[in-house]
């Protein structure tokens, strides 16, 4: 009878364990902006400073894949370095987390065959630099990576801000 339930515990330890590594999937990421994460503010998403809006260093420009037309905007990501792959010699020790905000669009590089690392149908983070080392060497420049969208902690409220021109009006909720 204690090895039955030992048994069922296991499998559905298992189980649990099986369904949560379900929810990674597999991408790439870069980073720009340089060592203060200045060159990152402003972006697709109409944030404009993002220390004043409350998003700091650890943002992120998403490939299209991600992107999803401006609809990924403010969405939080969990991403790891994925040691496992080739690339992954240039993972941070002990597989280090770091939670991202979408803040801009990576976009495609025509130039290339293949749009190049945020070209279609590749989910790529194009991340702040104080961000991306929190998981990979810099002599890398590019890592392979796991991600998860996630909640998003915040604090301080929400806020509003209102730009435009006589042409249209942007009205942005940021929390």
């Amino acid at each position: 009878m204690e090895m039955a339930k030992s048994l069922m515990l296991c499998t559905a330890l298992a189980a649990c364990l099986a369904l949560a590594a379900a929810n990674w999937s597999q991408g790439t990421s870069t980073f720009y902006g340089g060592v203060d994460g200045s060159g990152t503010m402003g972006g697709a998403c109409g944030y404009g400073n993002l220390y004043n809006a409350g998003y700091g260093v650890n943002n992120a420009a998403l490939s299209s894949t991600l992107f999803n037309d401006g609809a990924s905007c403010g969405q939080c990501y969990l991403i790891i370095c994925d040691g496992s792959r080739p690339g992954g010699e240039y993972c941070k020790p002990g597989t280090p987390a770091i939670t991202v905000t979408a803040t801009n669009l990576c976009p495609a590089n025509n130039a290339l065959p293949n749009g190049g690392w945020c070209g279609p149908g590749r989910p790529h983070f194009d991340m702040s630099q104080p961000a991306w080392e929190n998981i990979g060497v810099y002599q890398a420049g590019v890592i392979p990576v796991l991600y998860q969208q996630v909640k998003c902690t915040r604090s301080g409220g929400v806020r509003f801000s209102i730009a435009g021109s006589s042409y249209f009006l942007l009205v942005n909720i940021q929390n």
